[in-house]
């Protein structure tokens, strides 16, 4: 299955401005109102899905394009309306968010053509939050409220599992390397795991009053959060230990997201930001044009740029991360002296998670191994047939039935090009004669 994504130059620029070779876009969200997006995600259509609301209003869900164009699906509401909160992309091929505010107390689900369904929590006032697809083909949230972690089916059945810290606030969550669920709890000042049968491990945050915000997992395999009060981003390991690094005061760090550059995102809502930070600890920050934006949730969009909402400003912005650069390391591989990036995700059926290790062989072409360096995997090559197609090639083929996401990166161009094997399959051939049409 291959997911293509534009490049980079094809995007319409609004309001843009730059920062150290980063470049912002701004996209005003049509409604009568400010209608306050708070959620984006990217979709399994190559546009970006966010949730809106106006207070007293009828709430949606908002599509926007890599071009900028909006679309929106209101949300079936109550006498005060429903407030969509996060939203997720889920296994089957549709976007699910979490309804929290006023009459909300639902899961719901949209199809890419915009049909919604809703699911109630079977806890009231439950306060449901961030959502995440599981390694186990289920999605699952936090309620805020509830002081539980839920999980529903694609089909709509949900189970809820009690947090062991009273009152604890959950917020994020995300799904681990290790084929877990980490999320991060405001008030209880700490980072939680789950497993896919309901086991939650608790690991105290060094900062205290933290108010752990957003979480990701990182390149580098460990899990990434921000602390909204504590003016840090916190990096813990799958088994438990924890990093801090310090950002200017005053900015209150939310939400996180990794970017293909193998950097992370973070948005500061007082700070009116967009953070970079390297997985090393090294921070970096560009303001956004819009004073007073209050950005909030972050996501990678499928033209490899960072998208976000702005809530007070009623945008979606969309931040470019400038001229990309291929290194080689343990899981890169650079092709055509160092133009293409190529990595490989893999996943088994037990929910564990990793990346490739790659190989190099020719300056066209290399290997992945996963499990064995003995054993290989998969293998690809990019060639260059401008002359012939003005088109750059892709080639690949894998000795494996696990799940593999291959991604061919041009960092000339910014165009990604994903070539996604799905678990319990033989891996499919790829022949890719129109991959990149980025000449010369």
């Amino acid at each position: 299955m291959k997911l293509r994504f534009g490049p980079l130059s094809l995007l319409l620029l609004l309001g843009v401005s730059s920062a150290a070779g980063q470049a912002f876009s701004e996209f005003p969200v049509p409604w009568d109102g400010i209608p306050y997006p708070l959620g984006i995600t990217a979709g399994p259509d190559g546009n970006l899905w966010f949730t809106a609301r106006q207070l007293g209003t009828v709430p949606f869900i908002g599509r926007i394009t890599p071009e900028g164009v909006i679309t929106t699906f209101a949300i079936p509401s109550g006498p005060r309306g429903k407030g969509p909160a996060q939203i997720t992309t889920g296994p089957d091929g549709n976007l699910w968010f979490t309804e929290s505010f006023d009459t909300g107390n639902n899961i719901g689900r949209v199809t890419t053509s915009g049909s919604l369904t809703e699911f109630p929590i079977p806890t009231r006032n439950s306060g449901a939050f961030g959502i995440a697809a599981g390694p186990d083909g289920a999605l699952w949230f936090t309620e805020q409220t509830g002081n539980k972690i839920g999980r529903i089916t694609t089909s709509g059945a949900i189970t809820e599992f009690p947090i062991p810290t009273p009152n604890s606030e959950a917020a994020e969550i995300a799904a681990g390397a290790d084929g877990a669920l980490w999320f991060t709890e405001q008030s209880g000042n700490k980072i939680g795991r789950i497993t896919t049968s309901g086991a939650i491990t608790e690991f105290p945050i060094p900062t205290p009053s933290s108010a752990a915000t957003g979480i990701a997992t990182g390149p580098d395999g460990a899990l990434w959060f921000t602390e909204q009060f504590g003016d840090k981003i916190g990096r813990i390991t799958t088994s438990g230990e924890i990093t801090e690094f310090p950002i200017p005061p005053g900015s209150q760090p939310l939400y996180i997201v990794g970017g293909l550059d193998g950097n992370l995102y973070f948005t500061e809502g007082a700070g009116n930001k967009i953070g970079r930070i390297t997985t090393s600890g090294v921070i970096t920050e560009f303001p956004i044009p819009t004073p007073g934006a209050l950005p909030q949730a972050v996501a990678l969009g499928s033209d490899g740029a960072i998208w976000f909402t702005e809530h007070e400003a009623g945008k979606i912005g969309r931040l470019s991360i400038g001229p990309l650069t291929c290194e080689s390391d343990a899981a890169t591989m650079c092709l055509n002296a160092g133009r293409f990036r190529v990595t490989a995700d893999w996943r088994r059926a037990d929910g564990t998670t990793g990346q490739g290790q790659a190989v190099p062989l020719t300056p066209d072409s290399g290997y992945f191994w996963f499990f064995n360096s003995a054993n290989i995997e998969a293998v690809v090559k990019v060639l260059n047939a401008c002359s012939l197609s003005d088109h750059y090639w892709v080639f690949g083929a894998g000795l494996t039935d696990v799940e593999v996401a291959l991604r061919v990166v041009d960092t000339f161009s910014g165009s990604v090009e994903t070539y996604v094997n799905p678990l319990g399959t033989a891996y499919q051939p790829i022949q890719d004669t129109s991959a990149f049409a980025t000449c010369p």
